[in-house]
């Protein structure tokens, strides 16, 4: 028994050291700059550009640091974290994610005996994720709530003779967040030289939102083709206001399913730890028996199908 727990021990602080090792690497990374934005667009030529890189990008050498560093998991997940307004960096938050599940897996071993149960630890980054994806979607949707009005406002402006940058600046200036922050981030890229498409185009993509990339085809076709370009954008407010308010209701219709869907994925997982923690015997031969293991793998593979399932039935695209 002692050689099993020994083995055990150093499994577990072989599983600690790497992913607090990823950790510090994730912390030594870059971070995007104006210019880096900008040179998409321009052709940025510093000085020295040896001095302007990471130490991981010194170390690795170029390639294996575009590959690595820059991950576009991580990019995204970096853009998620921007969307959310998270107040923490993307580092910050690894770093607390990989202490939880280290000290999640050490308290479950401790109780359980069990290297297998250890790795339930490894929730707690997927609930972090889990998490900055759902704040992420909640501020997304409260972009969408605050288009009409913002497109009213632009309208507004260009009928009292602003031009459509003008008109965003009018509505940057009062409107709530987070869409003052994102149009702030258009109005500025188009400042520093990136057509008007493009930097509207850059928002919804960031916020994932269909009814805004109207508002880019009118800028694009204000300035190609000219016309009536207020009265284009309050038909575009009025077919939003619809669509927000379809929306409203779907989301009413299915907020049992959303709930119970949450439950039942969330529930099983939590029983699991909460009972191997306060009666570990209880489940000692769910981690110490082959039978055990293949129903715990067979149980895990059945609540993600069933949270899929779920998922799949309560999404209704408007």
């Amino acid at each position: 028994m002692s050689l099993n727990s020994g083995a055990g021990a150093v499994l577990v602080s072989g599983i600690a050291g790497l992913l607090l090792g990823v950790a510090v690497f994730l912390l030594f990374r870059r971070r995007e700059t104006v210019a880096d934005r900008v040179s998409a667009y321009v052709d940025l030529r510093r000085q020295d550009e040896s001095s302007s890189k990471s130490l991981i990008e010194r170390a690795l050498g170029d390639r294996q640091a575009r590959q690595i560093v820059r991950s576009p998991l991580i990019e995204r997940a970096r853009i998620e974290m921007d969307v959310a307004d998270i107040n923490i960096s993307f580092e910050q938050l690894v770093a607390l994610s990989v202490l939880a599940a280290v000290l999640v897996g050490f308290l479950l071993y401790s109780s359980t005996n069990s290297p297998v149960a250890a790795f339930l630890g490894l929730l707690a980054p997927v609930g972090a994720l889990i998490g900055v994806r759902m704040a992420a979607a909640r501020q997304r949707r409260k972009f969408s709530e605050q288009l009409p009005d913002n497109l009213q406002v632009i309208a507004s402006a260009m009928r009292a003779g602003q031009t459509f940058v003008g008109s965003l600046k009018a509505v940057v200036d009062d409107a709530p967040e987070p869409s003052k922050s994102e149009l702030r981030r258009a109005v500025l890229d188009e400042q520093v030289g990136i057509p008007l498409v493009d930097a509207l185009s850059h928002v919804t993509e960031r916020m994932k939102s269909e009814d805004f990339q109207h508002v880019a085809v009118v800028a694009s076709l204000q300035r190609e083709t000219g016309g009536n370009t207020a009265e284009v954008i309050e038909l575009v407010a009025e077919t939003v206001r619809e669509r927000i308010e379809i929306r409203r209701m779907v989301r009413g219709l299915t907020a049992q399913g959303r709930l119970s869907g949450g439950i039942l994925s969330l529930l099983p997982v939590a029983l699991l730890m909460f009972i191997s923690l306060v009666n570990p015997g209880y489940v000692h031969p769910l981690f110490h028996s082959t039978t055990g293991l293949i129903a715990l793998g067979l149980a895990l593979m059945l609540v993600v199908m069933g949270g899929l399932v779920i998922r799949k039935i309560i999404e209704i695209k408007v």
